[in-house]
């Protein structure tokens, strides 16, 4: 079976499918005719070891991408990828646009890197249609026998954001709950609703071909993001904000609908091998997400999700558990936080730091009761009433560390050699040194 890997930068759930105002119409046809995972989560909600852990099956530390592959983080085994593994049994793999799981001028796991015009301009806002265009244009002039594997990357919606376009009036842009509802954040998310706009359009073209082609009735196509949108309080943190993604899955023989089972990242690699009839590494720790696309009798989702965060621009260590109903962080080296740096610059978080909304002293310990408190703004570690559940939440996390071998367990986590990292109190990321 073609496997079709559709992916963005840094929207989250902040797309049409989800029930959000932004401006996504061809995700939302394309979800029509999909399943839509409500409650799927990334691993690491930062670029590089969310895309590693999806894309190797295991969690970003066993993966190696404790941060960015462009600031010296790599993964430990390039084998580990998903695309050697296609290889070796019969798939030509190809890439177009996008992608942050490894840093030239190293040797990509892809067969095939399709050519784009403009891909690394940031400043135009035709970008990602230039890629769409590409790889549709691929598609449809494809002849190679073996099955497929692509992989599409769209860089909207992350910052560089284009202006707000006429739209989307920054005075109706919605605003999600961790942010203050006022002018500068609006006229900042009308921002994101224009490269959200933009990252569709692209989306749009390859989905046509995909059609055109007959592709998209004889395909696995997942279209997912790789974490939270860029916003203070969003990407690089532990609640869903941060670790929530869009997930949405067409294939032969799925249902149409929506599945609240809660899902992970680590279930792509082993969803990929059930479709594609091939063994699942012994490594993975997801499952195939097969029985709950079809809807098979019995299928349930995890129990329990876990995520991390080890560096991002700068080094902030954190562990989270989400279950059902309640959501466990553990923040290690506390001197370390806030790493304000880990935070995009814009104008929301210039607003922010002006109005003391960004700085002050981080918990050791956050406990979340998410039937009632959604949002994770009410934190529960030194209740009383909730000390149970904080044991049990606990005791979860510290058997997934030892499982899977956590490096925070035996003390700080070091950078590679010549990786860059930006200092505890440097307020923005060093963007020259990237």
């Amino acid at each position: 079976m073609n496997i079709i890997y559709i992916h963005c930068h840094d929207a989250g759930r902040y797309l049409s499918p989800y029930g959000e105002a932004v401006c996504t119409p061809n995700l939302g046809a394309f979800a029509g005719g999909a399943m839509n995972f409500r409650q799927a989560y990334c691993n690491a909600p930062t670029c590089s070891p969310s895309r590693a852990a999806l894309l190797t099956g295991v969690t970003a530390h066993q993966a190696g991408m404790l941060g960015l592959a462009h600031r010296g983080f790599q993964l430990r085994d390039n084998e580990d990828h998903l695309c050697p593994f296609l290889a070796s049994h019969g798939y030509e793999t190809a890439l177009c646009g996008i992608q942050h799981e490894w840093a030239y001028p190293g040797p990509p796991p892809y067969e095939k890197i399709i050519p784009q015009e403009g891909v690394e301009n940031r400043e135009d806002v035709e970008n990602d249609l230039k890629i769409g265009r590409a790889a549709a244009s691929f598609l449809r002039t494809r002849r190679d026998p073996r099955p497929l594997f692509l992989s599409v990357g769209f860089y909207y919606p992350h910052r560089i954001l284009p202006p707000a376009d006429e739209r989307f009036p920054s005075g109706q842009a919605p605003v999600p709950p961790p942010l203050p509802d006022n002018g500068v954040v609006r006229e900042d998310m009308a921002a994101y609703q224009t490269a959200a706009w933009w990252m569709d359009k692209a989306f749009g073209e390859v989905w046509s071909a995909l059609k055109e082609t007959g592709l998209a009735d004889n395909s696995l196509i997942i279209f997912t993001t790789d974490h939270g949108i860029p916003f203070p309080k969003m990407k690089a943190n532990l609640t869903d904000h941060g670790m929530g993604v869009t997930f949405l899955l067409k294939a032969p023989g799925q249902k149409v609908g929506r599945c609240d089972a809660m899902v992970s990242h680590l279930d792509y690699f082993p969803t990929v091998c059930d479709y594609a009839g091939l063994p699942v590494p012994e490594r993975c720790l997801g499952r195939s997400l097969r029985p709950l696309a079809e809807e098979a009798e019995g299928a349930t989702g995890a129990e329990e999700v876990f995520a991390e965060v080890n560096y991002h621009a700068g080094y902030e260590p954190k562990r989270a558990i989400r279950t059902a109903q309640h959501k466990y962080i553990r923040n290690y080296e506390l001197e370390y936080h806030p790493a304000l740096a880990n935070i995009d610059p814009c104008p929301t978080k210039t607003w922010m730091l002006a109005n003391g909304l960004l700085r002050g002293p981080v918990p050791e310990e956050e406990l979340y009761d998410l039937a009632e408190d959604p949002d994770e703004t009410r934190n529960l570690a030194g209740s009383p009433a909730h000390a149970a559940v904080l044991e049990d939440m606990r005791a979860r996390l510290n058997r997934w560390m030892k499982r899977t071998e956590d490096p925070l367990l035996a003390g700080p986590v070091p950078a590679p050699a010549g990786a860059i990292v930006d200092p505890p109190d440097a307020v923005d990321a060093d963007r020259k040194k990237s």
